[in-house]
């Protein structure tokens, strides 16, 4: 997520998606979400991207820190993907696809939707949004719609194929998980006395009680941006009673009472959210911060390692790791990952201090001198 009030989405040809907050505002429902996702993903697929690149000069790693450094990244690291294959991805921001191009990606997404139970009637919704701010804007037209023309074509095209397949009845999607995490990303990129005046208005006038209960959430948000943590605390535990099988929710409200210094309460929350649902990293990431802050630095560590288990990219994870390793006077295996963690931000001269100091301290241990120089190349290789 890009943190800019655009129109505007691109990918780049290492496969990642870069999506601004501006276009996320305008969608109402995930299926919109996926229409957009898999569009751009069926022009990586068709290397439309690639294939311009590769006529072109070495893109300026200058571009590249430009738009990196527009991420609102939330915690999140910059995967290998990124850092091995998106040197292309200034190139990708400006690139207009022709009508073939567009053809060829809307067909593939349209596939794509169907194979995973989505409507495709989403793509044609959003491709109406998509015309009308064209129309509005007119002379000033979005970077989204100079890089992918034509709106109103690509509109008829999608409604052709649903008409002629008549691809039936689709299962209702759970809205809660999308219009929660648009919340979380409008606590990051708007003022919040704007948000609280919005929340409130919805509060008041929402046509049913989920949508109530949402803007209920992200005012809980605000309240918890400006520190107010008792009435962040009332607001989001009416959500939770609404919504009493959301686990996460717990993890919200156990980051309240952590900034409010109720760490054991917080440790509680965070570990029945853990119980309810064990793939819940957002919990086991919070809980590892409380369990360091509160000195039991053996079990955070195990779930650090947990987590970059699951998501071997996480430089935020190795990190705490190499925090915790120092604390306990294992030099070079805190060295080790703090290279890592310094190489997925993309941070290579920090990187390869610390990777060259670990492979000094582990010459004997083959398995890591394979991982360093491994990393060695590829940062040799974007030099």
């Amino acid at each position: 997520m890009i943190n800019n009030r655009q129109f505007n989405a691109f990918a780049s040809p290492s496969g990642l998606i870069f999506m601004y907050s501006g276009l996320l505002e305008t969608m109402e429902n995930e299926g919109e979400l996926h229409s957009v996702l898999a569009h751009e993903i069926g022009h990586v697929v068709s290397r439309h991207i690639a294939g311009r690149v590769d006529n072109s000069a070495k893109i300026n790693a200058a571009t590249l820190a430009l738009v990196l450094a527009g991420i609102a990244l939330g915690g999140g690291a910059v995967s290998q993907a990124l850092i091995t294959g998106g040197l292309a991805t200034g190139a990708a921001m400006g690139m207009a696809f022709s009508r073939q191009d567009e053809e060829e990606a809307d067909r593939k997404a349209y596939a794509y939707m169907l194979q995973a139970h989505r409507d495709p009637q989403d793509m044609v919704t959003m491709l109406k949004k998509m015309h009308k701010v064209n129309q509005l804007n007119m002379g000033e037209v979005p970077q989204y719609l100079l890089t992918h023309p034509k709106p109103d074509l690509r509109m008829g095209y999608v409604e052709d194929l649903i008409h002629m397949d008549k691809p039936g009845n689709f299962p209702e999607t759970d809205q809660f998980e999308f219009k929660r995490i648009k919340c979380r990303i409008k606590s990051y990129t708007r003022q919040p006395q704007q948000l609280m005046a919005a929340y409130r208005k919805k509060i008041r006038k929402a046509d049913n009680e989920f949508d109530r209960m949402m803007a209920i959430y992200g005012l809980s948000l605000v309240y918890f941006d400006q520190a107010e943590y008792g009435k962040a605390e009332e607001e989001l535990k009416k959500v939770i009673a609404a919504f009493p099988e959301k686990s996460i929710l717990l993890s919200d409200l156990g980051l309240i009472y952590l900034k409010s210094g109720r760490q054991q309460e917080a440790t509680t929350l965070f570990d029945r959210a853990r119980n309810l649902d064990p793939g819940d990293w957002y919990a086991s990431y919070n809980l590892a911060g409380t369990l360091t802050a509160s000195g039991n630095d053996e079990r955070a560590l195990a779930l650090y390692e947990q987590l970059v288990g699951a998501m071997p990219d996480f430089a935020g994870g190795y990190f705490q790791i190499a925090g915790i390793y120092s604390r306990q006077g294992k030099q070079a295996l805190s060295h080790l990952n703090l290279g890592r963690s310094f190489y997925f931000k993309g941070q290579f001269k920090p990187a390869t201090y610390h990777l060259q100091k670990a492979k000094e301290m582990m010459a004997g241990d083959l398995g890591v001198q394979g991982e360093i120089d491994g990393l060695f190349k590829i940062i040799k290789e974007l030099k």
